[in-house]
């Protein structure tokens, strides 16, 4: 028979197990409750800032950026300049962009979100890879033509010089400029693969994927044009070989209207001063020093 003295003891231990039970149960089921993704907020102070952080996410092909400014006018500001000067048109992307805010105390953290257009999706899987696979059936089929010209054109063996140059050539005599039709619609390298046409966006996605998948670095460069059609905006490409930076405008080399076969290297491989004859761009961009010389 158990004395009053047992019963409390016997009453305190259970009493402890039911509580430690409980406060480990308490954990788990926290563990499981979904909880809000805290991301990394990047502070800029000024557009040069704002451009460098879009530019990374852009070819890590990523679609959200965050940004801390000290107040949203001030990042408002930051993207006038850019959008004044034709930084923000870009390739890879649609043109929808959406922006959302949240003021704090002496700070203000602002979501960018940017949709991928099909070529870029397809850039997650092939060359980002943070994709399993490819996100649409219009990304799959923009993805696997990507591949398919690239092993058509491009060998281990050759130098960095001449990947740029087969790209170069295949874009020039495969696609016809878009003289009449929708701008948007000309402005990926989608209508490129699937009609031979495309507008300079287009010619400069598609340049700037191929490079990219063929392991030379390359960037789309967005700007306006003085020559030609008349001043307007204008994309082209920047290209690295070795260490040095070059301009190379695909478009500007394909002739108007379009001859068989024909290629012209007036604009392959260009250093700054060449360029600014007839191109103009804001200073965010690399420098490039030189022309290519062989």
């Amino acid at each position: 028979m158990l004395t009053v003295k047992s019963r409390r003891k016997k009453y305190a231990l259970l009493l402890t197990a039911i509580m430690s039970l409980n406060m480990l149960l308490s954990g788990c089921l926290y563990n499981l409750i979904p909880r809000e993704k805290k991301h990394d907020y990047v502070r800029i102070y000024n557009a040069q800032g704002l451009f460098d952080l879009m530019y990374e996410a852009l070819y890590n092909f990523e679609e959200n950026i965050y940004v801390e400014t000290t107040s949203y006018d001030e990042f408002m500001g930051m993207w006038t300049e850019l959008d004044d000067q034709f930084a923000l048109h870009s390739a890879f992307r649609e043109k929808d962009v959406t922006l959302s805010r949240r003021d704090l105390d002496s700070s203000c953290q602002i979501e960018i979100h940017t949709e991928l257009n099909a070529c870029g999706k397809a850039m997650q899987y092939l060359y980002a890879k943070n994709v399993k696979k490819y996100p649409t059936e219009e990304a799959e089929i923009v993805g696997e033509e990507l591949l398919r010209i690239k092993s058509e054109i491009i060998s281990d063996s050759q130098t960095e010089e001449e990947k740029v140059r087969a790209i170069h050539d295949y874009l020039v005599t495969h696609c016809e400029y878009a003289v009449d039709g929708d701008v948007n619609s000309y402005a990926s390298c989608d209508k490129l693969f699937t009609e031979g046409k495309a507008q300079c966006q287009g010619y400069s996605e598609a340049f700037a994927a191929l490079c990219l998948l063929s392991g030379i670095e390359c960037r789309v460069i967005s700007g306006t044009s003085t020559f030609g059609f008349g001043e307007g905006a204008h994309a082209w490409c920047q290209v690295r070989i070795g260490y040095i930076w070059y301009h190379i405008d695909v478009t500007w080399d394909d002739p108007i209207p379009d001859v068989e076969n024909l290629v012209r290297y007036d604009f392959y491989l260009k250093g700054d001063m060449m360029m600014k004859a007839t191109h103009e761009w804001c200073p965010y961009y690399e420098e490039c020093f030189t022309d290519y010389a062989a």
